[in-house]
């Protein structure tokens, strides 16, 4: 009898260790469910900004080899995204263009977390271009 004495003594000890290692994973869930949605905005964030200086530095190239505004700000908007802000500033023979945004996603409305990128090109032909952008030219 007492091997059946061990045998119920074993099994009850692995199940209480079954039982705590249930609870130590129920414990540790939430946090692993917290790290995995901090990683993910991150990640985010990061490939939004990378898009967002991709589309300013193309918006401000296109301003630079005489297109117009309306299509700087047009393949910005391509390749930056549909939910971004694009503005185009030209000054001084230089274009600035500006590109901003937020992050899509259902938890990220919680956040006011704008992201921008600019970049400054020279105008090839400065008076031409800006003559250009004036109502009444094509």
């Amino acid at each position: 009898m007492k091997t059946d004495n061990a045998g119920s003594h074993l099994f009850d000890q692995t199940r209480r260790i079954r039982g705590s290692v249930t609870a130590e994973f129920a414990v540790v869930l939430p946090a692993v469910t917290a790290l995995l949605a901090v990683l993910l905005f991150g990640a985010g964030a990061g490939i939004l900004q990378l898009r967002l200086e991709e589309g300013a530095r193309a918006g401000a190239r296109a301003v630079a080899r005489g297109e117009n505004t309306t299509q700087s700000v047009d393949i910005a908007t391509r390749l930056a995204g549909r939910n971004t802000t694009v503005v185009v500033d030209l000054a001084g023979g230089y274009a600035t263009v500006t590109v901003s945004g937020r992050l899509d996603g259902p938890l990220v409305g919680m956040l006011a977390w704008q992201q921008s990128a600019s970049a400054v090109a020279r105008i090839e032909n400065y008076d031409a271009t800006v003559q250009s952008q004036r109502p009444g030219h094509g």
